[in-house]
């Protein structure tokens, strides 16, 4: 027999007052009322400014004398290159971008703080533009990350 005092494992809480989130009318969860008011602004506006990304794809089409049915695809490709990448020669450069920032260097400061380490500002240049990362180059990126070439290979989707 249970203790009187134990508490039941499912009860209501009428302490939180959540409403319906809908999407085109509908309910795809719900949310404390807090965060519902701006997470639905928030979703309008990105669905807002991804309008106004193929609208402008549309015109530049349309400029150039180009079929203007191809503007979703192109706003697509123009979203997917501004994306953060996870993974790849890329990956490390946004990596090095964000190292240069803690360190708080100009660009030439740590293009010459990467020459010390045998990294040159064409190898960054390079990984920018997804190209291969050099194997000789995993170890020097890896001190100037601060992490170890096992983390950098990792990033680069190489095994050991």
């Amino acid at each position: 027999m249970k203790p009187i005092d134990e508490p039941l494992p499912w009860r209501v809480s009428t302490n939180a007052s959540y409403v319906p989130l809908e999407y085109e009318g509908q309910v795809i969860g719900y949310c404390e009322l807090d965060y519902a008011d701006e997470l639905a602004t928030t979703m309008n506006e990105q669905a807002t400014l991804h309008k106004a990304l193929r609208m402008a794809c549309r015109d530049l089409l349309k400029r150039m004398n180009k079929d203007v049915n191809r503007a979703s695809e192109l706003a697509d490709r123009y979203v997917k290159q501004a994306k953060r990448p996870t993974s790849g020669p890329r990956a490390l450069a946004f990596m090095l971008a964000e190292r240069q920032r803690e360190l708080g260097l100009s660009p030439q400061e740590f293009f010459k703080f990467c020459d010390t380490f045998k990294i040159s500002e064409q190898d960054i240049a390079h990984m920018a533009d997804g190209h291969a990362v050099a194997s000789h180059n995993i170890a020097p990126i890896s001190r100037v990350l601060g992490i170890t070439p096992t983390e950098v290979e990792a990033v680069l989707g190489q095994s050991s």
